[in-house]
């Protein structure tokens, strides 16, 4: 049995979701409005200081995904790191011919970032997006791999403002692979917004 290595590159993102009570909002509008900033994301590295919290811990997600946007690629090296195969993710085989009964045996992963009268009343969101490397995974096989052995499934946070749709889960021959490593990658682009219970969106 082989031992290879997958590396797989693309975009990727990192998402922090926090909850905020209405004080801790006021104090960032009134803060804003006080430096003459007009968008969040001008006192975003002031906020750890300003409301005493760290906003890296969310607490009601942080996530790192690949962006299911049909960028992903992947990389196979055999254990003397000789590069194998490479494919792109569009060469993968269809998940649901592959994997019988798929949304029987796995649960769907999905994140609503939305306040609700129970709470959460109000919510942060930063999205960091970034663009080269993604994961590492491990796998053994006894044949060299083909891109049709692997497969995917996917999952999304679902805003008020649109969805981040991502990979879930990388499947070799119907078994879905751990991560073994993050791959190195550069910033493209960040976002933060607050959503609150009455409807406003502070970006």
């Amino acid at each position: 049995m082989a031992k290879y290595t997958l590396n797989t590159y693309g975009w990727s993102f990192e998402a922090i979701c926090k909850s905020l009570t209405d004080e801790q909002v006021q104090i960032i509008k009134d803060k804003m409005e006080e430096e003459g900033f007009s968008e969040l994301h001008e006192i975003r590295f002031d906020l750890d200081e300003l409301l005493d919290l760290d906003f890296w811990d969310g607490e009601i997600f942080h996530k790192t995904e690949a962006f299911d946007n049909g960028t992903m690629h992947f990389e196979l090296l055999d254990e003397e790191e000789n590069k194998v195969l490479e494919f792109g993710i569009g060469e993968t085989a269809d998940l649901y011919e592959t994997i019988e009964d798929f949304e029987e045996k796995y649960e769907y992963r999905g994140y609503s970032p939305i306040p609700e009268e129970k709470g959460p009343t109000n919510l942060y969101l930063s999205i960091d997006e970034n663009k080269g490397g993604i994961f590492t995974f491990k796998l053994e096989s006894d044949t060299i791999p083909t891109p049709s052995d692997f497969t995917y499934s996917t999952g999304s946070i679902d805003t008020t403002d649109g969805d981040y749709d991502f990979i879930d889960k990388i499947f070799f021959k119907g078994q879905p692979l751990e991560i073994e490593d993050c791959l190195d990658n550069s910033g493209k682009s960040s976002s933060c917004m607050i959503y609150t219970l009455d409807g406003e969106t502070i970006e």
